[in-house]
């Protein structure tokens, strides 16, 4: 039953992907292909947000296979530079976990994880890649903006990662931006992903650039709840010790619901086709942004963004809502004659 649920949700996921992917000529098969290529064997972890001195849980898991199932009995070992915090042998599902109590001083600390080297297999090419998590230490009252990926820092969404790494650019200026928030608050990335997509979204923060955070994915379980519930209740978690969440960016109406509704200051970043032609699409999202708090901005780059962050700038919704709504008018006319 339980790899069961984990295929349904690897598929949910590949297909909401081959969805996006439809204007490039990318189908579920492919994309489901992609996926299933790189989900095994492979070490994952789960970044951690920590206060200084709290008991923390280090997690990693060992999956492998179209079923992500996992595999039980390898050791797996813990180090903070050169010392080893501990070694645990993985349960049934591939799953380790270790208590560990995070530095006093605030920081970053990149905890190594990887199987101990005699659990290894004997064929180089079958072995499994060591990987790493990030323990990001912060006092309780440190500013937090919370950063989804797709579609808000991920250009081309998530889609062009799977299908040629290379080809999903940044959206232009977001780099620029986040390494300005990042002087005064922690940036959290916060991310419907499931955490099998972990490794490949952490690669891709790194090799553009982005300010340094602990990534948050969602489980395979989470991805099929939609992302607006599974941020709210990540913002909840987090504000039990962080009480000082500001800044929330997204691209999704649920996402920057959930960030206006818990008192942050909600971006959203709209994309719309404008190319469509069916007026009801216009008027869905017209009548979803009317739904938001008055106090989300809604902005279309990151340009508009920066001017939100830094200089006062106010996108309200009601302009781009008489545009949909203008646009559907029109579209309906047309129809008519």
């Amino acid at each position: 039953m339980r790899h069961s649920a984990r295929l349904l949700a690897l598929a949910a996921a590949a297909a909401a992907f081959a969805a996006a992917a439809r204007p490039a000529g990318a189908g579920f098969s492919d994309i489901l292909r992609r996926i299933t290529s790189r989900v095994g064997p492979v070490l994952l972890t789960r970044d951690v947000l920590a206060t200084p001195g709290e008991e923390v849980t280090l997690h990693a898991s060992l999956r492998s296979g179209l079923r992500l199932g996992g595999l039980e009995g390898m050791r797996i070992q813990f180090h903070l530079d050169e010392r080893r915090i501990e070694q645990v042998a993985s349960d049934p599902d591939g799953d380790v976990s270790v208590r560990w109590t995070a530095p006093t001083e605030p920081g970053d600390y990149r905890i190594r994880v990887r199987v101990k080297p005699d659990d290894q297999p004997a064929e180089e090419d079958e072995q499994i890649a060591p990987t790493h998590l990030l323990v990001s230490v912060r006092k309780p009252e440190v500013p937090i903006a919370v950063i989804d990926l797709d579609k808000t820092l991920v250009a081309s969404g998530f889609h062009m990662v799977l299908l040629g790494g290379g080809r999903a650019e940044p959206m232009n200026g977001s780099k620029v931006v986040l390494e300005r928030l990042a002087k005064t608050h922690t940036i959290v990335y916060l991310t419907h992903r499931p955490d099998f997509l972990g490794p490949t979204s952490k690669g891709w923060l790194a090799s553009h650039g982005y300010p340094t955070g602990p990534l948050l994915t969602s489980t395979l379980g989470g991805l099929l709840e939609g992302s607006g519930r599974y941020k709210a209740k990540r913002l909840d978690d987090l504000s039990q010790n962080f009480k000082n969440l500001r800044v929330g960016i997204g691209d999704k109406v649920s996402d920057v619901q959930a960030y206006a509704t818990r008192g942050l200051l909600a971006i959203l970043i709209l994309h719309v086709d404008w190319s469509e032609d069916d007026p009801e699409d216009y008027l869905e999202l017209a009548a979803q942004l009317a739904a938001l708090p008055d106090s989300v901005h809604v902005t279309s780059n990151w340009a508009e963004v920066n001017q939100v962050l830094f200089q006062e700038g106010r996108y309200p919704s009601a302009p781009v809502i008489r545009r949909l709504r203008s646009v559907a008018a029109d579209l309906r006319r047309r129809g008519e004659d």
